[in-house]
């Protein structure tokens, strides 16, 4: 009988030591260590923003570590280029899956076997005038295993060019899998897939690992499927490694939880919502609520400003929204949650204009807006604040906002937002003739809400505004959006400080693969974000 490759030896397949990259002045992972056993299943998770990402490149030889040592086989290949690891065993997927739209599917699999074992083959196949030379008895052979493996036999003669997002994945994989790796890295390998596509990619990277001996280095937003097919996880947090272990010991500590929350975790901690005890003190800082604040009159009793209505989002084949409805009242902050992937800025988008839905309705005032330009849109009274910060970075911060007020009418009303700006927001005002760039990072998300409050606006979408602040900067973006809605602004907020946007909103839901998971109000969302985010499983342990 054959044995799995790499069965019974204790050296890693791929490992990396003190890993360290940093970009400028900001580290994005540091002093990360990490193994992938022979024939194992690693996963490795975090929130957004975790490095994630960047400890996949710097282990493939797309990024350069600033310090720390990448071994394969046990051999050191930190400085080798990433075509260099490939040919030493290490293959990849990216996010995105990126073929060829002339070529089929049997023969993505054939080029890729050709790199790796018959690379004259390749010089050969380009003057063929885009079709593949005929496959030699043993290249046939290797590329039907994989077929079959992969169950892409119906699809096999099939062009790329329109295969749903379910089967491309699966081919991206087996021309991963073509090339002989000895250890695989599949990043985010079922973002865009549905539950039974997600099920179906389990039972292939079972059988990859199971029957070939490959050991997988996972990295995945659907923490629920990581726990169900690694045997052991990682969890970075702000590029720190802040768990390791077998899924049972990571799903029971409150480091995981709390990252995935955006809290801070201390001893005695709850974590599933109950009051903390009296002597405890808090764990996070929470706000007083907008409506507390100041609440608008339309709040109660009036006409929702924000419904919508079985709201669908197609890119391609692929599905990003299917059939959300919500209605929001005016004055009502409302948090949009849910893990790496499941449509929240997509939703954004679609309410802001800047995606076409592709079915249901949204209906602003009373006045369906779904279909409309973006910036009609804006002019209806919706802002969108997506991630980054939209600010004018040679300009100086009166300008800055100056150039957001040219859709008002007389030079009176100009001065007046310009002004009211900076009575929001009085750290601005201390630096009106400062050039943007030079400001700090939560300045410049407060100078980009400071221009999109300049004309009064109905809604405000901040999507992830304290995305790459310090902790300590967030408190001051935080501070701009409760002076929004002190204002009068009705706020979605997308966030990944979870316990934040629980604090300052009234209303939550929560998004799963496109889909209207959970909605209700903030006090009660707690455990169901956990849930979603998480698991059922990780929400079970104590």
């Amino acid at each position: 009988m054959t044995g799995i490759p790499g069965a019974g030896t204790t050296t890693p397949r791929l490992s990396c030591s003190a890993i360290t990259v940093r970009f400028g002045g900001i580290v994005a992972v540091s002093d990360v260590d990490l193994a992938v056993p022979p024939a194992a299943i690693v996963g490795l998770v975090g929130p957004n923003g975790a490095g994630k990402t960047t400890l996949f490149g710097a282990m493939s030889g797309l990024v350069r570590p600033s310090a720390g040592t990448v071994l394969l086989e046990g051999e050191d290949v930190t400085h080798l280029r990433p075509e260099e690891r490939a040919m030493r065993g290490l293959g990849r997927t990216f996010q995105h899956p990126e073929l060829f739209a002339g070529l089929t599917v049997r023969e993505h699999l054939v080029l890729a076997h050709r790199v790796k074992h018959a690379r004259r083959r390749i010089w050969s196949d380009l003057v063929t005038l885009g079709s593949l030379r005929p496959a030699e008895a043993g290249e046939r052979e290797g590329v039907d295993e994989l077929v079959d493996l992969l169950g892409l036999g119906p699809v096999a003669h099939r062009l790329a060019l329109g295969l749903p997002l379910g089967v491309a994945r699966l081919v991206e994989l087996g021309r991963a899998l073509a090339a002989s790796p000895t250890v695989l890295l599949l990043d985010e390998p079922s973002s865009g897939l549905d539950s039974s596509e997600t099920k179906q990619f389990e039972g292939m990277l079972r059988r990859v690992s199971g029957e070939r001996g490959i050991s997988v280095l996972l990295v995945e937003h659907d923490v629920d499927l990581v726990m169900r097919v690694c045997s052991s996880v990682h969890v970075l947090e702000f590029g720190t490694l802040i768990a390791s272990g077998s899924p049972q010991d990571v799903r029971a500590n409150p480091l995981v939880r709390a990252a995935y929350l955006g809290e801070e975790a201390s001893e005695g901690e709850s974590l599933e919502g109950e009051a903390p005890d009296a002597g405890a003190g808090p764990t996070v800082s929470v706000r007083p609520r907008a409506d507390e604040l100041s609440a608008p009159s339309a709040a109660s009793g009036g006409s929702p400003v924000l419904a919508v209505q079985d709201l669908s989002v197609h890119y391609g084949d692929a599905m990003a929204l299917s059939g959300v409805s919500f209605t929001l009242e005016a004055g009502r902050p409302l948090a949009i949650l849910g893990a790496n992937g499941a449509g929240k800025s997509t939703l954004a988008r679609a309410v802001s204009g800047l995606v076409r839905p592709s079915g249901g309705s949204v209906v602003l005032a009373g006045q369906e807006i779904g279909g409309w330009s973006a910036h009609r849109i804006r002019r209806a009274g919706v802002v969108h604040l997506p991630e980054g910060r939209g600010v004018f970075r040679a300009l100086t911060v009166t300008d800055n906002i100056r150039m957001a007020t040219a859709a008002l009418e007389g030079r009176g009303a100009r001065r007046e937002a310009v002004e009211r700006a900076f009575e929001i927001f009085p750290a601005l005002a201390d630096r009106r003739r400062q050039p943007a760039r030079l400001l700090s990072g939560g300045e410049q998300q407060m100078l980009s809400l400071a221009r999109a409050l300049t004309t009064s606006p109905q809604l405000l979408i901040a999507d992830e505004l304290s995305l790459g602040l310090a902790p300590q900067i967030v408190d001051a973006v935080f501070d701009s959006l409760t002076r929004a809605s002190r204002a009068g602004v009705t706020v979605i907020m997308i966030e990944q400080y979870v316990d934040r946007a629980l604090a300052f909103a009234d209303e939550c839901i929560v998004l799963q693969r496109g889909e209207l998971a959970w909605m209700g109000p903030s006090e009660a969302a707690r455990s169901e974000v956990l849930r979603h985010y998480l698991g059922n499983a990780m929400t079970a342990a104590t």
